[in-house]
């Protein structure tokens, strides 16, 4: 299977007051259609390691390779267009617009790619359908339940297929059923996109195809979760 991720030799360096090193040296291959579940606890590296692969945040050194594309290579605006066309983004707090409906913050990526409105309201409509929110599609986020507010943020990370989806936490802010509803509907609406999901919580991995613990800014351990 080809990669669709490549991580070659990544290191990450904060200098404040004393240097601290987030990330040590990591080498990562992630294949087309592969769903990762980045384990750690707090402080392992782990989300500074999923801001640098998704490009939101430059290493010290190191090569990532998102399609073929060296992202450190790109300007920044062509990296944050690289990031629009071919990523998608789910955070533990939803990160909605508050001042846009659920429809509104759905079609968002699709307006900044360029598409016409009513396609993008009509795709964007297709999408909530299918996370089962069309009848709250004109309903503001501060109307919303928790988990009401994550499946439109899945909706809107997924609009625009994108080639790799990442998540951040996205069953930290959930009580545990509505967790786990969410890590099934990710599942299903990923389709033809890689997922990569940092997180701590364990049962998150018993989906995963592949599940890499992080430590100390290290890889710790990668398993193939199916191959089991």
């Amino acid at each position: 299977m080809k990669a669709l991720i490549e991580v070659h030799n990544l290191w990450k360096e904060y200098n404040g007051k004393e240097k601290v090193t987030a990330l040590k040296g990591i080498n990562l291959r992630i294949n087309t259609g592969e769903f990762v579940v980045i384990l750690g606890p707090s402080g392992s590296g782990k989300t500074t390691l999923l801001n640098c692969l998704s490009g939101v945040d430059r290493p010290t050194r190191g090569t990532v390779i998102i399609h073929g594309t060296d992202l450190y290579t790109l300007s920044e605006e062509e990296r944050t267009r690289f990031r629009a066309e071919n990523m998608g983004f789910v955070f533990q707090f939803f990160n909605l617009v508050p001042v846009l409906t659920a429809i509104e913050n759905v079609e968002l990526p699709l307006l900044i790619l360029g598409v016409n409105r009513k396609e993008a309201r009509e795709r964007a409509f297709e999408i909530l359908r299918k996370v089962g929110l069309a009848h709250k599609c004109d309903r503001f986020p501060e109307e919303l339940s928790g988990g009401e507010k994550q499946r439109v943020a899945i909706a809107r990370a997924i609009v625009h297929n994108p080639k790799v989806i990442w998540a951040d936490e996205p069953t930290g802010a959930l009580d545990n059923e509505t967790g786990r509803m969410i890590i099934d509907l990710l599942m299903e609406m990923k389709e033809n996109s890689t997922l990569v999901v940092v997180t701590h919580d364990e049962r998150i991995a018993e989906k995963a195809d592949r599940v890499i613990r992080i430590r100390d800014g290290q890889i710790e351990q990668d398993i193939c979760e199916k191959a089991l």
